[in-house]
């Protein structure tokens, strides 16, 4: 009897591997289908497991990672029975159509769907995926949606990150350590976010904040007190948003190199925490630049005529990030010198606009993209940038494009990165610095955006 019964559950055991097995293989017979047999992939062996860009173990589908491969069609609605899935990777490809639901997939760490075509997300999406480490949304023009709370089943999540994706409603309250204890990459930019920050926010484990150009009519509002709680920030954009208030204090956050807080309506005066410590700009700015007149103290890097900034001459000076387009606001300004440093993204078209500008020289750093059209006696010199223009760097990992979001170009729907980059010298935390610096310079030397 006990012999007979054994038998039985071995029976059924290799009746429910089998069936799981031929279950990927339909699944992926339906894959391959949906994506117009793409010839480019090699899919052509009858066992899935032996296709390029797909991994199986003991005959279960395991990974699919088929980003960048230039490919149309649609996802079929089943792939939620591929339950042994870890990674899934379709990112910088023109899929489109709905994105069937994941729910279920309680293996699965790995989720890249940045830069496609998808035009919607269902409600259930993320429910039990319980192994969800990092997930890409970025650049989709997903019917307006807001963020589920069917996620919070993935308490493991590290990142995610759905910039430009059309999320709308208000900031969920569970990014906090209480749900996700490990999250520390939050990219949200450029979407329909309205309201206050939660206060949840408050000791969170969040290194990576992208919150910076919502587009609905009231955008992300209220006090940015929670800052001063969130200790582990390194990088926090909240620009062109609709904040109030004073800033909080920055004491605390030991590790943040990358703060920008332009175009808010904050108040009050810049706090000791910012304006006295180095937070991430090089220190010779911060040793050197005292006061609150450039020209009457004689910065390092900044010419005056009459009180009017005539030249600023960043040369050699080891900075990151991109030019901003705020140069534009110092229209005394006659030669802009950003030479052998390690610059990227486009020269702005609103330097253009300079009426005083005689020279301009970004040679050897990575710029790229078009060079404006400046008036015939503006020299500009662009030697030494290998990409200029082409239209932009070689494409990151998971999709992005190569700009940060606070870019000149960022104030479109395109622009953000989805691995994000940091700098070891160079970063002016944007209108924050007005509070240290004069008004006319601060705008101008904002350009050192990661």
């Amino acid at each position: 009897m006990a012999s007979g019964l054994i038998l039985f559950a071995f029976c059924s055991l290799f009746a429910t591997v089998g069936r799981s097995q031929s279950g990927d293989m339909a699944v992926m017979q339906d894959l391959k289908r949906s994506l117009n047999s793409p010839s480019q992939l090699g899919w052509t062996d009858s066992d899935p497991c032996k296709w390029d860009h797909v991994q199986c173990r003991d005959g279960r589908v395991t990974r699919i990672q088929i980003g960048h491969q230039n490919l149309q069609g649609f996802l079929p609605p089943n792939l939620n029975n591929l339950t042994s899935l870890q990674v899934f990777e379709v990112q910088n490809n023109q899929l489109t159509g709905s994105l069937p639901s994941f729910s279920g997939l309680n293996s699965l760490q790995s989720l890249l769907l940045s830069s496609n075509n998808f035009t919607s997300i269902p409600p259930d999406f993320f429910n039990g995926m319980t192994s969800l480490q990092d997930v890409y949304l970025d650049y989709n023009p997903f019917n307006s949606w807001v963020i589920p709370d069917g996620l919070k089943s993935a308490s493991t999540l590290q990142t995610f990150s759905a910039t430009s994706a059309n999320i709308s409603g208000p900031l969920p309250d569970f990014f906090g350590a209480e749900t996700f204890s490990s999250l520390t990459n939050l990219r949200l930019a450029f979407n329909n976010l309205e309201g206050p920050l939660p206060s949840t926010f408050a000791g969170s484990s969040i290194q990576s904040l992208w919150l910076n150009g919502q587009k609905g009519s009231s955008r992300l509002n209220g006090s940015i007190a929670v800052l001063q709680n969130m200790t582990q920030l390194s990088e926090v954009w909240l620009h062109s948003n609709s904040f109030s208030g004073p800033l909080p204090d920055f004491s605390g956050l030991i590790q943040l190199q990358n703060l920008s807080l332009r175009d808010n309506s904050l108040t009050g005066p810049v706090p000791d925490s910012l304006c006295c410590r180095d937070v991430g700009y090089p220190t010779t700015f911060a040793e050197n630049w005292k006061g609150n007149d450039p020209c009457a103290a004689s910065w390092k890097g900044i010419t005056c005529n009459s009180g009017n900034i005539t030249v600023v001459n960043f040369h050699g000076m080891g900075l990151s990030g991109i030019i901003s387009p705020s140069f534009s606001q110092i229209t005394s300004l006659q030669r802009l010198i950003l030479s052998n440093n390690n610059l990227t993204g486009t020269i702005p078209n609103e330097l253009t606009t300079l009426p005083n500008l005689v020279a301009l020289d970004v040679s050897n750093n990575q710029i790229y993209g078009k060079v404006p059209s400046f008036r015939s006696n503006v020299l500009v010199n662009t030697d030494g940038n290998v990409n200029i223009g082409k239209d932009g760097p070689p494409p990151s990992a998971h999709g992005g494009n190569g700009n940060s979001p606070g870019s000149s170009s960022s104030d479109g729907n395109r622009s953000g990165n989805s691995n994000g980059r940091k700098s070891s010298t160079g970063v002016v935390v944007g209108s924050v610095v007005g509070g240290c610096l004069r008004t006319s310079l601060c705008w101008g030397v904002g350009f050192l955006r990661l």
